[in-house]
């Protein structure tokens, strides 16, 4: 069966129930505590049918009993397309959220922490002054047919661990997000924090790596950490921020797939330090230009500033060209500072009201950059297409080339291999085995099911193969003993690797 030769099946059942038992128990509490059988009088708990609630959860069962009310309305309708990526609400530099994604439009969310504090003349006080609460709870268990002995999945992330149960990411947010259809000017600005196993892919040097977090293989990451000043159609962001590089993004409920592709995971930066400043030079237009220090670090490590633009324009048929660019100076393979030129460029086009293409092209080139004093180059294509079969229904196809030409930028995540300070490996890790010196192809398939037909809840059963071609250098790449010659899966055993990766999410 694909080579399956020692699936843990207690793993898996033990797994399986800990991921749908937590959406479970979220999800009933919610509701249970919504039920009309405990109603208040003068602040007293009164009997108003069997299972009455303590008076501790009254309060909440107020919120949630409308929230309840609204699992059972019409669905409101979705915008056609999500704000766009490369602005200042998005991760990602494509035309509309990696959470949109698909043909047509996603359920929208009926709920978010924001409406908790909604009293009950109907006010809130958060949202009135702009302010939004909100989160996500990803939870998944990944199948690989191989049994890899060690319980790694090779390079692939997010969900890095076989046959094992991973709480990927409970994510918290605030956000004021600025507005000037009223005024000219307008503050704002936003702070997130991750805790799960998806934090240590996350890490800054200089933050989480130095303050945060041990050797294990779940920690705390904190993405964003901004101020934002608006005047009319100008922002500038401040501070720690998510990159706007690429189709993806870090919180993993913004992407249609649970795993993420090599593109983003081993050629794209996740955050940086800086300035950068948005405008809208039109409808269709918009522009950004900053200084930032590098690729996913927050201090002084990296002493050098670095540039950072996008645009991207949307066409009079909803489709979108976006393009981000980076010139900065990166560690190379000694810590020395040396020149890195990233490009990413992200075409989304709505077929039809159920069909949508996305296509991608990246490249990245940093000099003197391996152990031997060579010019570093990777660069790759991802395919997608997506397919909206109902309301609750919508299927996805990704195909991905990635080629990393020296071996210098694929390793794998391993756990107590974070290092003391930057390197020249991504996300400010150091890791082992690495040098493959080639092709790595994916393709993965699956949907993105809402079991109610709502926004706040959702299942992702993805079937992915890898394989990879071309030549291993563990040696010169890696002086490590013990890492000589392995191949990237099956625990250095195999070229390629076959992975059912199911994940719950829970937005709010």
């Amino acid at each position: 069966m694909l080579g399956l030769k020692r699936l843990r099946f207690v793993d898996i059942g033990t797994g399986l129930s800990m991921m749908f038992a937590t959406a479970g128990m979220l999800a009933a509490s919610a509701l249970y505590a919504a039920e009309p059988v405990c109603t208040t009088t003068n602040g007293n708990c009164t009997q108003a049918g069997p299972g009455c609630n303590p008076q501790v959860f009254a309060d909440a069962a107020a919120r949630l009993n409308g929230l309840y009310a609204g699992l059972h309305a019409d669905n409101c309708a979705a915008p056609a397309a999500a704000p766009m990526a490369g602005g200042p609400a998005c991760g990602s530099a494509a035309g509309g959220c990696a959470a949109a994604g698909g043909g047509g439009s996603d359920p929208a969310a009926i709920w978010t922490l924001t409406d908790l504090f909604t009293d009950e003349s109907g006010q809130n006080q958060l949202k009135d002054n702009g302010w939004k609460l909100g989160g996500s709870l990803a939870q998944s268990f990944t199948v690989n047919f191989d049994s890899p002995d060690n319980r790694w999945n090779g390079p692939v992330t997010w969900t890095d661990r076989s046959n094992e149960y991973q709480l990927n990411q409970f994510w918290l947010y605030a956000e004021k997000a600025t507005d000037t259809s009223k005024n000219d000017w307008d503050f704002g600005g936003r702070v997130d924090g991750l805790y799960g196993t998806n934090a240590r892919l996350t890490t800054s040097t200089g933050l989480e790596t130095f303050n945060l977090n041990g050797s294990g293989i779940y920690g705390l990451a904190l993405p964003n950490l901004y101020a934002e000043v608006a005047y009319k159609k100008l922002k500038v962001k401040m501070g720690h921020f998510v990159s706007p590089v690429g189709y993806f993004t870090v919180d993993t409920s913004q992407n249609f797939f649970n795993t993420i592709p090599y593109t983003y995971q081993w050629g794209e930066p996740f955050t940086h330090t800086g300035v950068l400043a948005t405008y809208q030079v039109s409808d269709e237009l918009v522009v950004s230009s900053g200084a930032i220090r590098g690729w996913d670090n927050f201090d002084s490590h990296n002493p050098n500033w670095g540039y950072m633009g996008s645009w991207a324009y949307t066409f009079q048929d909803k489709s979108n060209l976006a393009q981000v660019t980076f010139l900065t100076q990166e560690p190379n393979f000694y810590n020395q500072f040396t020149q890195r030129y990233y490009q990413s460029l992200v075409y989304t086009k709505p077929i039809n009201d159920n069909l949508t293409y996305v296509g991608q092209s990246d490249f990245g080139t940093q000099a003197d950059a391996t152990s031997t004093g060579q010019r570093a180059n990777w660069y790759g294509i991802n395919q997608y297409m997506y397919y909206k079969t109902s309301d609750k229904w919508t299927w996805g196809a990704n195909f991905e080339m990635w080629r990393d030409e020296e071996g210098y930028r694929v390793q794998q995540f391993l756990p107590g291999a974070a290092a003391s300070g930057i390197t020249g490996n991504p996300n400010g890790v150091n890791n082992l085995p690495g040098g493959y010196m080639g092709n790595f192809y994916q393709a993965t398939i699956g949907p993105r099911w809402y079991p109610t037909g709502k926004g706040n809840f959702f299942v992702r059963p993805n079937l992915r193969f890898d394989w990879f071609e071309g030549n291993i250098n563990n040696t010169t790449q890696n002086a490590v003993s013990g890492a000589n010659n392995q191949k990237p899966f099956d625990n250095g055993q195999k070229n390629h690797q076959g992975l059912f990766v199911t994940d719950v999410v829970l937005t709010f």
